[in-house]
């Protein structure tokens, strides 16, 4: 793992069809070797303002190659039971979905949520003398209220609790069993479905809420000793609403 804990990137997206009707220019310049961000006035002899993160990725960028230097390295950890989360954020239409979720076709525009999935069960399926067990939570923070996405009673408010040994946590929130990366995209299809949605200026489908998709790892691993040792993990995606 790095001696980073945390790591902050941002991405551009093209201009979309609206923004180009409206004749709107762009006003950002990157150097992604160095991280660099330049935000210029157009038509302006003023210096752009500079802003330096651990990496920038312009129009032309893939969501292959920012899984590769992040998301990877961060669901390794994860494997090797550590804790590790994906935070979007962004103002609606600024291509939040498109990172994490993405699109089949071309396959460099799959998302990081599922090349996350299919990582832990790539290493589920070769890493030998170990047990896994994988299970997966889907919550919803709206209006000040936490819902399970995953529970047939998806309505009912929820509470938060604290306990001394495993700390904050949602009381009742449901944990499935899953065995492979389609069962976890079913079931994160299918709580994104219940989540609250409303039309926006710039996104007809803005997320209302913000919401967490939790991908819980435990490992049983056979040591030299001959006995088990258990390693827990835990990857957090989290999705905040359009601003």
């Amino acid at each position: 793992m790095s001696d980073e804990t945390v790591k902050v990137l941002v991405r551009c997206r093209p201009l979309n069809k609206r923004e180009k009707d409206l004749q709107c220019k762009v006003v950002v310049k990157m150097d992604s070797s160095a991280g660099l961000v330049q935000l210029f006035r157009p038509d302006s002899d003023d210096p752009p303002k500079q802003f330096t993160f651990d990496g920038a990725y312009y129009m032309d960028s893939n969501t292959k190659v920012i899984y590769e230097e992040l998301g990877f390295p961060l669901v390794q950890g994860v494997l090797e039971g550590y804790n590790g989360t994906v935070f979007a954020y962004g103002q609606t239409g600024c291509g939040k979905s498109f990172t994490m979720e993405g699109i089949p076709d071309p396959p460099e525009h799959r998302g990081m949520t599922p090349r996350s999935f299919e990582h832990i069960f790539q290493e589920v399926a070769v890493r030998e003398n170990t047990k896994f067990l994988v299970r997966a939570s889907y919550l919803e923070i709206y209006n000040e209220q936490i819902r399970d996405l995953l529970s047939p009673t998806v309505n009912t408010a929820l509470d938060l609790k604290e306990h001394p040994d495993k700390g904050v946590y949602v009381k009742g929130l449901s944990q499935l069993v899953v065995h492979d990366a389609a069962e976890v995209v079913r079931l994160m299809a299918k709580g994104t479905a219940n989540r609250s949605v409303g039309a926006t200026a710039m996104n007809a489908d803005s997320s209302r809420s913000h919401s967490i998709f939790t991908v819980y790892v435990e490992m049983a691993e056979t040591g030299a000793d001959g006995q088990e040792h258990i390693r827990a993990g835990k990857l957090n995606l989290v999705d905040l609403a359009g601003s």
